[in-house]
C-alpha cells in the first residue's frame, strides 16, 4: 500500500506548524514582525498547496477505510486553506485603504494620550499624533467628525465608558474630572494592540463633545481597523446619547 497520503499529511502540517509558529513567536515576542511578513510571503503558495494535496490524501484514505487517518488529512487541508487565505486577506484589506494607522476625529487638535504612553515604549509607531497622515485620512475616512451629545458632560462620560467596555476593549484610564478614557484594543490572530483615547468636552452644561483617536503600535497600515474602530464607538455612544446636528462644534465660547 502506497504511503504517501501519510507523508502529503505530514508535509501539509508541518507547513501548519511553521506558520502557526510564526504567529505566536511574534505574540510572545520572540519572532520580528518583518520576520512574520516575509515568512508569510513564503509559505502562502506552500499552504495552499498542502491544503489541495491533503484533500486528495484524505480521499485516498478514506477509500482504503483508513478513516481516522483520512478525517485527520482533511483537518490539515482545512486549517492549511483557512490560514493560506490569511495573506491573502490582509493583502486585499490593505489595498482598500490607506497606508496609515493614526486615525483621529480631529486632526488639528488631537486628544493626547497619557497613560498609555508607558505601554507604548516598545512600540515602533510613537505616541504623538502624526500629522503626515492627515490629508490621507481626510480623503479616506472624511466622515469620522466629533459626536456632539445634547447630554451633560457626565452623563456623556457614562455612556462613553459603557461604550469602550462593550465593545471589549482593555480599559487603562477613566479620569472623569479632565474628561478623558484610555483603553487598547487586541486584534485577532497577531494580537496586535491598537490604542485608543476618548476625550469630552463640557459645552455650556447642555452638551458634550466627544472625539476619539485609535492609533496601532506597530505596522504602517492598520487595514482600517482604526477607523472602524472610531465608527463602531461614535455609533454606540450615539445610539444611547444621541447627536446633535450643528455646522460649528459648541466648546467653550464658540456658541
Amino acid at each position: 500500500m502506497a504511503a504517501w497520503p501519510r507523508y502529503v499529511t505530514l508535509a501539509g502540517l508541518l507547513v501548519v506548524l511553521v506558520f502557526l509558529g510564526l504567529i505566536y513567536g511574534y505574540r510572545f515576542g520572540m519572532v520580528p514582525l518583518m520576520s512574520v511578513f516575509s515568512g508569510m510571503r513564503t509559505l502562502f503558495p506552500l499552504l495552499l498547496i498542502a491544503s489541495l494535496a491533503t484533500v486528495a490524501a484524505s480521499g485516498a484514505l478514506f477509500f482504503r477505510r483508513s478513516f481516522l487517518a483520512a478525517i485527520a488529512a482533511l483537518a490539515v487541508a482545512i486549517s492549511a486553506g483557512v490560514f493560506g487565505m490569511v495573506p491573502l486577506w490582509m493583502r486585499s484589506e490593505g489595498a482598500k485603504v490607506p497606508p496609515i494607522h493614526d486615525i483621529t476625529t480631529d486632526t488639528i487638535d488631537p486628544p493626547l494620550f497619557v497613560d498609555i504612553v508607558p505601554l507604548r515604549a516598545d512600540a515602533s509607531n510613537p505616541p504623538e499624533y502624526d500629522r503626515g497622515q492627515t490629508e490621507q485620512q481626510l480623503e479616506a475616512y472624511p466622515h469620522l467628525t466629533p459626536l456632539v451629545m445634547p447630554r451633560p458632560l457626565p452623563e456623556a462620560y457614562a455612556i462613553a465608558l459603557g461604550a469602550v467596555r462593550a465593545e471589549g476593549l482593555v480599559l487603562v484610564a477613566s479620569v472623569p474630572e479632565e474628561g478623558r478614557i484610555e483603553a487598547y484594543a487586541r486584534t485577532p490572530l497577531f494580537d496586535f494592540k491598537d490604542d485608543v483615547v476618548i476625550r469630552l468636552r463640557d459645552a455650556h452644561g447642555v452638551a458634550t463633545v466627544i472625539d476619539i483617536r485609535s492609533k496601532s503600535r506597530v505596522g504602517r497600515s492598520d487595514l482600517g481597523f482604526n477607523a472602524r474602530r472610531i465608527e463602531s464607538l461614535l455609533e454606540a455612544m450615539e445610539a444611547k446619547g444621541g447627536r446633535l446636528e450643528m455646522e460649528h462644534t459648541p466648546v467653550g465660547d464658540e456658541v
